[in-house]
């Protein structure tokens, strides 16, 4: 593991001064792009299985993933979904303590939590398990959001603010002035804006009255947090201070080193002198009276005969037993040291050796940040939340912050399911009792038709308990439309169209062909139908409950998985082929069904928590177009301009690839339901009928393609000229896998020539 302790350090110089020469260092090594590089990109998938039973001993599992591993990285996540966090089911990291929950997450909505990479991890897994209960329920879904956070640089000062006896809010400054909160239980990081200063603010503290005052390398600021224009937080100039590089503030209290309230202590880099500044109130505005040296820290450390060269301090903060801390470090060191100086009476002194800030196997520098409340105290170096012992001053990893920039992948949410019980409330099923003919024997396509998912024909509710008649406002359908965004409209349901027994259990809904229009419907059940409390059910990928005319695999999205069904219904009446897929409603399905087909292409229903899975080469239009082509001439195997021995090519490629394909359909040229040689053959037969091209070198006459696939099964030649050249160099698709074709020729039973 990379230690903190490790990383090259320039120790002589103050705070800011380090991190200038830092980027020095690195823009000599690295470039825009290869900066640009190293933000990673965050993707969540959920794993197999991703729908469990309320079972404690079962588990969904989602991966959040990284593609940059070189450094620490926190991100934001949400849990949301209509199941529960903490009532419905229990989540945690799976093999590290990287994943933070805030301990009181809200009862309702998204909880937001983090999740932290170590450097050279690619992957953090979070394991959720359902919490058993007596309750009745239906499906619930447990849905995983990458969330983009808040930019921030590595902590520069911090300051805890005591909003009343329990709650205490942390604020931390950047190095780019930006002013933010900082979620102690998860790490999240949010930014407030950036104080308007002139020079980069080193620290931060509030006084007594609750004033926020910020320090520079040689001015005193206050800061108005509640004041925020366009992201810029309002400050008031104080004064110069004449401290060299401070970078160290904290209130003054308890009177220490005859202080007022209102005052403050600061310290400087470069001489370890512990100075009072004497802050006064004018009307509304702060007035720096005069800067004093109350403490020599380290004159206090050379006499205890302790080392006294720790020359760049970091923050000044109070320990619960009412004494100072100061953070600093020797030159000699590859860590930082918090100094304790006791505060009796009006005078300080030091009493014990300064502690380094380590942990098992871990150092910490550039520890810029203290914020101990006097119950839980914290210290930040860079993007880490330390924790820091207030008697002994041990000082520990806590956590990471968000705040380094990070990309959110195309994958950002992911879905699981917890199956509720299988009774009253109802459960709830689409008809899915009519079948159709089944698969090509080759390739995924066209559908499997075991339902039709498309179109809502018949809906079947079975309830758990019988009742004795339907109410009119009992059942409401209502379609959500297509995007998400659409007003919901509810669809009119006549009396003749809900079927029911009275004293049975189930009803059912007989919609007429049309009747509802594209998008995703909900379906909600009145307490008098469930006998129980009332029960909605929203379509998702997993029920199918949606409408999207020309979708017919049922992926909410119109593609070339749908094409397929066409062609493969293509030229027959509707007394063989579904009536869905004739879309204009001719009696056959044809050409003119293509054009309503062609309207709703690439459309896409919009699901809650579902991505879309199609790649852009599925909703193509030129592939679309192509596809249209083989299915008006099937000897045209890829779609081109004319019948070619690429075609025949096209089939032995296939059949040597053994790859399907969401256009497997093309290579069946003589739609027989099967891909074999003599596909390839149907072509060869078709060119060894036709005139030879002319050579590469004159212009090619045109060739009419074929508009009906030739049954000619019988006409199969033992030997076949090929002409030249059999090969496209411009589509790579379309090459000759040259270790092949001898084969597939010799199956042919044919002779491969003029290759």
């Amino acid at each position: 593991m990379w230690l903190r302790g490790q990383r090259p350090t320039t120790k002589n110089l103050t705070k800011h001064e380090r991190r200038k020469s830092l980027r020095r260092r690195r823009s000599g090594l690295e470039t825009l792009e290869d900066r640009r590089l190293l933000v990673a990109t965050i993707s969540v998938t959920a794993e197999t299985p991703v729908a469990i039973p309320e079972d404690p001993l079962k588990r969904i599992v989602y991966s959040m993933t990284r593609d940059e591993t070189d450094d620490f990285l926190t991100i934001k996540f949400e849990l949301s979904g209509n199941a529960l966090y903490d009532v419905d089911y229990t989540a945690r990291e799976i093999e590290n303590d990287t994943i933070f929950f805030p301990d009181e997450p809200p009862a309702t909505g998204p909880v937001t939590a983090t999740a932290t990479f170590y450097p050279g991890e690619s992957t953090v897994k979070l394991s959720v398990k359902p919490i058993r209960d007596s309750l009745i329920e239906r499906d619930e879904n447990v849905v995983v959001t990458i969330v983009a956070a808040d930019e921030f640089g590595p902590v520069y000062g911090a300051a805890a603010h005591f909003v009343t006896r329990r709650q205490t809010d942390y604020y931390v400054v950047d190095d780019e002035n930006r002013l933010a909160t900082v979620d102690v239980e998860t790490g999240c990081v949010h930014v407030l804006g950036t104080i308007a200063a002139a020079q980069t603010i080193t620290d931060i503290a509030f006084t007594d009255d609750g004033d926020l005052i910020a320090i520079t390398a040689d001015r005193l600021y206050e800061v108005h947090p509640e004041q925020i224009d366009a992201g810029v937080i309002a400050s008031t100039f104080i004064n110069f201070h004449g401290i060299p590089h401070a970078n160290a503030l904290i209130d003054s209290r308890d009177g220490d080193f005859g202080s007022e309230s209102g005052d403050l202590f600061a310290v400087g880099a470069n001489f370890l002198d512990l100075k009072l500044l004497d802050l006064e109130k004018s009307g509304d505005l702060l007035v720096l009276q005069n800067v004093t040296t109350v403490f020599d820290i380290d004159g206090a450390l050379a006499a205890r005969l302790l080392a006294s060269d720790y020359i760049s301090s970091g923050d000044l903060d109070y320990l619960s037993a009412g004494n100072l801390i100061l953070t600093a470090r020797r030159p000699s060191e590859s860590f930082d040291s918090l100094i304790e100086i006791q505060t009796p009476g009006t005078g300080g002194t030091i009493e014990n050796a300064p502690k380094p800030a380590q942990d098992p196997g871990e150092n910490f520098i550039d520890v810029y940040g203290l914020a101990l409340d006097g119950n839980d105290s914290f210290a930040f170096a860079g993007h880490t939340l330390l924790s820091v012992n207030q008697f002994t001053r041990d000082t520990s990893r806590q956590l990471e912050m968000t705040g380094r920039p990070y990309l959110v992948g195309s994958m950002a949410s992911a879905v699981g399911t917890i199956i509720g019980d299988p009774a009253d409330p109802p459960v709830v099923t689409l008809n899915t009792l009519r079948s159709d003919p089944g698969d090509l024997a080759h390739g995924t396509q066209p559908t499997s038709w075991i339902q039709q998912r498309s179109q809502l024909r018949d809906i079947v509710i079975e309830l758990g308990a019988s009742i004795p008649s339907i109410p009119s406002d009992g059942i409401v359908l209502t379609n959500l439309g297509v995007t998400g965004f659409e007003t919901p409209v509810e669809i009119a349901l006549r009396s003749d169209q809900v079927v029911f027994e009275p004293g049975s259990t189930t009803i059912t809904i007989q919609l007429d062909e049309g009747q509802l229009p594209d998008g995703r419907y909900r379906l909600a059940l009145s307490p008098s139908v469930t006998t129980g409390p009332q029960f909605t059910w929203t379509g998702d990928r997993l029920n199918r409950f949606f409408v999207l005319k020309g979708d017919w695999n049922g992926n909410a999205r119109v593609d070339l998985l749908d094409f397929a069904t066409f062609a493969y219904w293509f030229g027959s009446s509707t007394s063989l082929a579904p009536p869905y897929v004739d879309l204009d409603d001719s009696g056959i399905v044809d050409v003119g069904d293509f054009a309503p087909f062609e309207n709703q292409y690439a459309d896409l229903v919009a699901l809650p928590g579902a991505p879309d899975p199609v790649t852009p080469d599925l909703v193509s239009k030129t592939e679309l177009d192509r596809a249209l082509t083989s299915v008006l001439n099937p000897l045209n195997v890829n779609g081109r301009d004319q019948v070619s021995p690429l075609d025949a090519l096209n089939v032995i490629n296939r059949l040597a690839s053994g790859f399907p394909t969401a256009t497997d359909w093309r290579f069946d040229v003589n739609r027989d339901g099967d891909i074999t040689p003599r596909d390839a053959l149907h072509v060869l037969n078709f060119l060894a009928l036709q005139s030879p091209p002319p050579p590469a070198s004159q212009s090619p006459a045109s060739q009419s393609p074929a508009s009906q696939s030739p049954e000619r099964s019988s006409a199969v030649t033992s030997s076949v000229a090929v002409p030249s050249p059999l090969v496209n160099q411009d589509d790579d698709e379309d090459r000759l896998r040259l270790e092949t074709v001898d084969e597939w020729f010799t199956a042919l039973g044919g002779v491969r020539t003029a290759v």
